[in-house]
């Protein structure tokens, strides 16, 4: 399969898990701290959704010296269903954006210079990483999609360190672990992690 669509199909992947995690929680208050982070439930929802928007317009942009300065928000008295709503809306922006690049283009990313597919693998880790995050505030447990996982980390994360747990349920433990969310397999949690988004 064309390596961008399958970008792509592991990004609704992630977006699918969110929705499906999350839905049981739209009655409950989203204005509550999400736990480790500075922001409440929905500022964190928000923040994933800006996240997809910001690499597609990266992706499409192909800007090599910098971000594009855009801003991404929400309208006052937005319904948690609507969040969820929004991030699966941008993960699907993002999905056609890769679909429809070049596998040469090219776009500025602080963690390296990157293409289509490692934007969508950034994709998948914003996506994941805050299900878990939010799941977690709201006393859910959450394993990110395995598939999807393991695309993330073999595109972005494998050559981040020396030595990686090899003791795990799944792809979607490990990816948690390299994002610093949980400790694995005696491999302490991480703290100042990062990926490297650079094309290899």
């Amino acid at each position: 399969m064309n390596p961008l669509i399958s970008a792509g199909n592991f990004l609704t992947c992630a977006t699918d898990a969110l929705v499906t995690t999350l839905s049981p929680c739209v009655t409950l208050d989203w204005q509550e701290q999400t736990p480790t982070l500075d922001w409440t439930q929905e500022e964190t929802a928000v923040h994933t959704m800006r996240a997809c928007l910001e690499y597609s317009f990266q992706v499409v942009g192909g800007d090599r010296d910098y971000y594009q300065p855009v801003y991404f928000g929400i309208k006052d008295s937005v319904q948690p269903e609507q969040l969820l709503r929004m991030i699966d809306t941008a993960g699907a922006t993002l999905r056609r954006s890769v679909a429809t690049a070049s596998p040469e283009d090219r776009a500025w990313h602080a963690y390296g210079e990157s293409d289509p597919v490692g934007f969508a693998a950034m994709g998948v880790v914003e996506v994941s990483v805050h299900t878990f995050d939010i799941a977690q505030g709201f006393g859910i447990s959450f394993t990110p999609d395995a598939a999807a996982a393991e695309f993330a980390i073999n595109r972005l994360f494998l050559d981040t360190v020396e030595k990686a747990p090899t003791n795990y349920a799944n792809a979607g433990e490990l990816l948690m672990w390299f994002a610093g969310r949980i400790p694995l397999d005696g491999f302490a949690q991480r703290e100042n992690w990062k990926w490297n988004g650079s094309v290899r």
